[in-house]
């Protein structure tokens, strides 16, 4: 006879002898292994295939229970201690020894701070409402949820995501640092790949804890160690005098980019559909229109005197208002380079820099979170507060002179 009592684990039963069959997520397999004892010894035996597992683990429950093992004599008060545990342990599924085992693990992992009962109950409280779900489902889920987003950005999700639950495809809170770590580490590309990956498990696992599917606090994908130089998730700005740098010796083409960035955190990708028949200087407003928002949500950008002053040197009626693909790459492989001087070295680039200045200083401005991340089109307020920390700058308005 055989009944499923949880996600991972089924119990095989022949008379008074239980046998369980657990899965195991190896990373890029899963296995299921069969635990049993044979005199006094914890034995492992593992399968890859369940239903061999279940045979195998029926078979043996069946040998156990007639006879087919070493049997002992028990002193009157062994005797006593093992009835008295028959009975505690009666309809839990568990044999004397699986219990015993348990109890030694259990005890030897919290040592000196605490005992079994309150580990148990800090368990249940933590995880008894979580809901059982697979890697795969769960993106599956991830995947409908963001379906608003761009291509862009949901092509890049997918394709990472995808590739991490055809590998991964157990239960994701059976899922731990190293099963991330190692699977990462078996993904082609360099730093920066890497850690786009680990952004995107990230994502799926902070996805899985608001739905339920895992517990709250620091994620297993989290834990993981990123590579770049942003590993500890350090926030660069430009300060104002390298964007004075900057926009002194960049061109017409690249010089809008800079100061859509740096005077009203649009996105890069939002600036390279951006056309001039969506800035108004009459009304103050830049409209990001749906079609081409990242978060397919219209927007409207009040233009600050900075914005309005510089976008005025290279104003056209129509067109885009950048025909670079890559004004990022532009700005980092030329205008850079061409602020170095004889007293100064080059200005160097930051990765988002740009929309991360108008955001520091925005809210040094203006002290509210909300109206800076409406302006940039951020759903989450948490970056508009973790970059609000940064310097803070008085009246830098940054006039072309």
């Amino acid at each position: 006879m055989t009944r499923k009592v949880a996600p991972t684990c089924q119990v095989v039963t022949q008379g008074a002898v239980t046998l369980r069959v657990y899965e195991v997520n190896r990373g890029n397999r899963t296995v299921f292994s069969v635990s049993h004892n044979e005199e006094g010894r914890r034995q492992l035996k593992q399968f890859s295939d369940l239903e061999a597992a279940l045979n195998w683990a029926s078979r043996r429950a069946k040998e156990i229970d007639r006879g087919q093992f070493k049997s002992i004599t028990l002193e009157a008060d062994d005797a006593a201690s093992y009835e008295q545990a028959k009975k505690f342990l009666a309809g839990s599924g568990k044999t004397i020894a699986e219990a015993a085992r348990e109890y030694r693990e259990a005890i030897d992992t919290l040592g000196e701070i605490g005992n079994l009962l309150e580990a148990s109950r800090f368990y249940v409280r933590r995880h008894g409402t979580l809901q059982p779900r697979r890697v795969p489902e769960i993106v599956e889920e991830l995947f409908a949820a963001r379906a608003h987003k761009s291509e862009r950005y949901s092509g890049d999700l997918r394709l990472r995501l995808g590739r991490f639950a055809k590998d991964l495809t157990g239960f994701v809170g059976n899922v731990t640092t190293h099963d991330v770590s190692l699977w990462l580490k078996t993904q082609k590309g360099g730093d920066r790949n890497h850690d786009n990956f680990r952004r995107a498990i990230i994502t799926l696992f902070r996805f899985a804890q608001r739905k339920g599917y895992l517990p709250e606090g620091r994620t297993e994908a989290e834990k993981t160690e990123a590579r770049g130089t942003d590993s500890e998730g350090e926030i660069g700005i430009f300060q104002p005098g390298e964007i004075q740098r900057l926009l002194a010796v960049a061109k017409g083409d690249v010089r809008p980019y800079l100061v859509l960035g740096a005077f009203a955190g649009v996105r890069t990708e939002e600036i390279k559909r951006l056309h001039w028949e969506e800035i108004n200087p009459a009304t103050g407003y830049v409209e990001i229109k749906k079609s081409k928002a990242k978060t397919k949500g219209r927007r409207l950008i009040k233009m600050q005197p900075n914005l309005i002053a510089w976008l005025k040197l290279d104003w056209q009626k129509t067109g885009p208002v950048t025909p670079l693909a890559h004004p990022d790459r532009s700005a980092y492989d030329n205008t850079c380079k061409a602020t170095k001087t004889e007293e100064e070295p080059a200005v160097k680039w930051v990765r988002n820099g740009l929309r991360h200045s108008f955001c520091t200083y925005r809210f040094a401005q203006i002290q509210n979170e909300h109206i800076v991340a409406s302006e940039m089109g951020n759903t989450d307020w948490s970056q508009v507060n973790s970059i609000s920390k940064l310097l803070a700058v008085e009246e830098g308005h940054l006039l072309p002179s």
